[in-house]
């Protein structure tokens, strides 16, 4: 017997494999459910009321924001691995 684990969403009253099963077809397999529940995460509202939280902190945003992409110009932060 070979133990193999795999990640699967249960939609619609089916359950989707995540993985690859490498089964052949009309092979049966002993299904085990632990109960571990992944759920996706949600905003509580927490993107709307961080809105507006850097209101009034620059007198020029606009200065800032060609100060940050001349940052990224200069090579402030380490090139990407190619």
């Amino acid at each position: 017997m070979t133990l193999k684990h795999v990640r699967a969403r249960f939609r619609n009253g089916v359950l989707e494999p995540l993985d690859d099963l490498d089964l052949i077809e009309d092979e049966e397999v002993m299904l085990t459910i632990t109960g571990q529940t992944v759920r996706p995460a949600t905003d509580p509202g927490g993107l709307s009321k961080s809105a507006g939280a850097w209101a009034g902190q620059f007198d020029d945003y606009k200065q800032l924001i060609r100060d940050i992409y001349q940052a990224r110009i200069d090579g402030s932060r380490e090139p990407p691995a190619l």
